[in-house]
């Protein structure tokens, strides 16, 4: 299911530790998931509230942090993510 900006901005201000919101990216953007959670490292000096892992499912690796949901909203939905 795709959502739009201000349905995956409510999702990703809903986060709770360890939890996290997935998505599907179309293989013209790259392929693999894009998973968005909070930043176990938010606490640390310079930490960001928020970060979004990219890879294969199983496999993902950092790719951005930001204080900003409304960012990492529009990476998403610019990429045409589909929620898992």
């Amino acid at each position: 299911m795709k959502l739009t900006k201000d349905e995956i901005i409510k999702r990703v201000e809903q986060l709770k530790d360890g939890e996290t919101v997935k998505f599907n990216i179309p293989i013209v953007f790259g392929g693999g998931v894009a998973v968005i959670g909070l930043n176990p490292k938010r606490s640390e000096k310079g930490g960001k509230k928020y970060l979004l892992e990219t890879g294969n499912e199983g496999n993902v690796k950092p790719y951005w942090d930001t204080d900003k949901e409304k960012d990492l909203a529009k990476w998403v939905a610019d990429r045409m993510g589909e929620l898992l």
